[in-house]
């Protein structure tokens, strides 16, 4: 009898002491988590209020589109001033259907080691607007983003998008252009090349290195494509207009060239259509002309061979 009234009271002595608590942190074998640096705290807080940002932007931005049609259809005038969603979804179903004879254009993104954090984000960014440009282009083309290391810094810029999965691009992880596509029918633009590209042709896949690097690793792309043995080719930029600047063309105006040539626009008029104003880019022609029109004036000396002014230098 004694000996159960020891036992029953050991047993409340138990339940008296405070139940010890449990968490991850209290198991075996667990390392503490190292706090967050005042910089990493910085960028988390600045990531989500550009999140909130990017949100309240497209509700803005859907507001003031739902305003425009009320007005437009209040004073009887069409709605739709561009084509409509089904023509853009028609238009990329018809490329999607003829790739044999379509035009291919892959974005080299296998650089992601060699750019900092904020040149990927402008990298990605040139993505988003190349998307943007194919999307609503006239005769969009076949449109390919190669190279991009899975769970590596731009695969990871990319997530940062909402539904960049679901855009009409052929997305290729771990895969380079020389293993996709038929060697013989790849050529990599590039500036540095002796060789100018006159034409676009069916079949071909026509490469842009999308490297942000401001001219650190110049002439990178055209040593990898030479070194791997296929073609290159620069934009016929100095046979048709001429700068007041420098003829550097970002990884999109690139792009958007190639996109008005494919719908059958001459070189002049695409490159002067896509080219900013503040460039100053005028037509051989024009120049020309102005020339014999003042004789007394002396002629503009013609740049070297190799200058950025003969190429269409990429700066991404």
């Amino acid at each position: 009898m004694e000996h159960d009234i020891n036992e029953s009271a050991a047993v409340a002595d138990e339940s008296a002491q405070p139940a010890t608590e449990i968490s991850l942190s209290s198991c075996p074998g667990v390392t503490a988590g190292t706090p967050l640096s005042k910089n990493q705290l910085k960028k988390q807080r600045k990531h989500a209020e550009q999140v909130e940002l990017r949100k309240l932007r497209r509700h803005k931005e859907r507001e003031r589109r739902k305003q425009k049609r009320q007005e437009a259809k209040a004073q009887g005038l069409p709605l739709n001033t561009g084509p409509s969603r089904k023509e853009l979804k028609r238009r990329q179903l018809q490329v999607a259907g003829n790739q044999e004879n379509a035009i291919s254009v892959a974005i080299d993104l296998n650089y992601d080691e060699l750019m900092q954090e904020r040149d990927i984000a402008k990298c990605v960014k040139q993505c988003l607007r190349i998307y943007t440009i194919n999307r609503r282009a006239e005769q969009p083309v076949k449109l390919h983003f190669t190279g991009i290391k899975r769970n590596g810094n731009i695969h990871d810029c990319f997530k940062k998008n909402d539904g960049w999965e679901n855009w009409h691009v052929d997305y290729h992880f771990d895969s380079t252009h020389l293993e996709l596509f038929d060697k013989q029918k790849l050529v990599y633009l590039t500036c540095e090349s002796d060789i100018v590209l006159q034409q676009l042709s069916p079949g071909y896949t026509y490469v842009i290195g999308g490297l942000v690097d401001h001219n650190h690793f110049k002439g990178l792309c055209h040593q990898r494509a030479t070194e791997a043995g296929i073609q290159t080719a620069r934009l016929p930029l100095s046979e048709h207009v001429d700068m007041k600047t420098r003829s550097v063309l970002s990884t999109f105006h690139v792009f958007e060239l190639l996109t008005r040539v494919a719908a059958g626009q001459d070189w002049t008029q695409a490159i002067l259509g896509t080219i900013p104003p503040r460039k100053g880019a005028k037509a051989k022609n024009d120049n020309a002309k102005a020339d014999s029109d003042s004789p007394e004036e002396k002629p503009e000396e013609t740049p070297e061979h190799g200058a950025v002014a003969n190429g269409d230098e990429n700066e991404s």
